[in-house]
């Protein structure tokens, strides 16, 4: 039996981030990935000199928490980028062709008034029903509701419909009848009670912030995977890896024993740094009613296919970032990013990269269908939407089932019995994307809050 000072059940971003935040306050961890690889859902193809995602391809440069890190992890500093927000523009697909959004939207709240009132995209009365949610007073909700309550109740439902459901779509892959607006849309909530309305909030946000800059995405210059690769080299010398596959858990007087890969390995501190339903089944037998919680939390699957053509055969300017599908217009995907006008650095010059999102029920129905079909079936769409008929010249496709938590409404009373019964199993840590923010940076926060935690109790 192999005796640790930490265990930790994940090698995705959340799990390599604790086990270096951990080596910073001088604490031995070891690492247990099923997978073959580290990284998760962080993948970079490198193919024809182009750099292609095969998961997150940025995270937000509001969220300094990768940005940070990146100033002490050996290797990354100077491999930070920005999107190329001189061309940020994105569309919405409605009846078959693409409109752009207004300029200065803050998701689904007009940050600026003579792009909305000229737009195309939405109908006098929807623009009326923004003029009037000025004049919104300030509210306290007593319980969660859904986004698509919340939204409809500020904008009506075209909004709704055209501008927050195929965003938070591309973010989340839910359905905003079910989405939690106090944990998807925390903000917006805290710009209800205080202002009311959340058009006059966000307009003096951006007053406030005039004469800053700087892009809305960040990234890493040789793909993302570069964050995790160094992450794992940072840690060589303070963590160990074992790839195999859990089979048990078990109390172990006041520490823990995980059975994987045919050994025993036991430790003061166990951190899960993996999907709440891997949880859940790790511990079911052992914290029964944390289990029962944690297997509450659902997910929602993804399948991320990227196309790569001659740019001068396209027939398309790619004028944007790519654009949004809303339900009631969605074939296949939901969303597509044109990388070649985000990250053009990625993409050689003479080559245009386009990237399709299929995400909830489609990608679960999908999730067994050849590769071929799912190329076939995102080229019709780009046909559809973008009028490109050329064909590829080469392609990648990524399935990524159950990887995407909802954080449905009661998620944040939810989070608060999880965190309750964690006090009461000690030497227990969880930490990932399916309790206090989805994105890049919301892992690698979580990641240091869980170091802080172990060192606490080793202390």
């Amino acid at each position: 039996m192999a005796a640790d000072r930490v265990l930790i059940i994940g090698g995705g971003v959340s799990g390599l981030a604790t086990a270096y935040f951990l080596s910073r306050l001088g604490i031995r961890s070891t690492i247990i990935e099923k997978a073959n690889r580290l990284g998760g859902l962080i993948q970079t193809d490198v193919i024809a000199g182009c750099q292609l995602e095969a998961g997150p391809d940025s995270y937000l440069a509001a969220k300094p928490a990768v940005t940070n890190l990146a100033q002490e992890v050996p290797g990354l500093k100077d491999q930070i980028i920005g999107s190329n927000d001189a061309g940020r523009r994105i569309f919405i697909a409605r009846d078959g062709k693409l409109v752009a959004m207004p300029k200065g939207m803050v998701m689904m709240v007009p940050g600026q008034w003579s792009p909305v009132l000229r737009s195309n995209l939405l109908s006098v009365g929807s623009k009326l029903r923004l003029l009037a949610e000025t004049r919104s007073s300030p509210r306290e909700r007593l319980e969660d509701v859904s986004v698509g309550q919340f939204v409809e109740e500020h904008f009506g439902s075209e909004v709704l419909e055209l501008i927050a459901e195929p965003l938070l779509s591309g973010v989340y892959g839910g359905d905003p009848a079910k989405l939690s607006a106090k944990s998807v849309l925390p903000r917006f909530v805290g710009y209800e009670q205080m202002h009311g309305s959340l058009i006059r909030a966000v307009r003096r946000d951006a007053r406030q912030r005039t004469g800053q800059s700087g892009s809305l995405f960040l990234s890493l210059r040789d793909g993302m995977q570069t964050l995790t690769d160094s992450l794992a080299a940072a840690i060589h010398s303070h963590a160990a890896v074992i790839h195999a596959e859990i089979t048990q858990v078990d109390r172990s007087g006041s520490g823990w024993r995980v059975h994987a890969g045919g050994e025993s390995h036991q430790a003061g501190e166990l951190v899960l740094a993996c999907p709440t339903y891997v949880c859940g089944g790790l511990l079911e037998k052992t914290t029964p009613a944390l289990a029962s919680e944690l297997f509450a939390i659902p997910y929602s699957s993804a399948i991320l296919v990227t196309l790569v053509y001659a740019r001068a055969t396209l027939g398309h300017p790619l004028n944007g970032f790519g654009f949004l599908v809303p339900h009631r217009f969605r074939k296949t995907i939901a969303a597509s990013t044109w990388v070649s006008s985000k990250f053009p650095m990625r993409i050689r010059p003479n080559l245009a990269a386009l990237r399709g999102f299929i995400v909830a029920e489609r990608a679960t129905e999908l999730m067994n269908a050849p590769e071929g079909a799912l190329i076939e079936l995102v080229r019709e769409d780009f046909r559809r939407l973008m009028g490109v008929i050329t064909p590829p010249l080469f392609s990648t496709v990524h399935k990524w089932p159950n990887s995407m938590p909802q954080y449905v409404v009661g998620h944040a009373k939810r989070q608060q019995d999880i965190a309750r019964m964690l006090k009461m199993s000690q030497g227990l840590f969880l930490s990932g994307n399916a309790y206090d923010g989805i994105g890049i940076p919301d892992c690698v926060r979580m990641a240091e809050e869980t170091a802080k935690q172990v060192r606490a109790r080793i202390a």
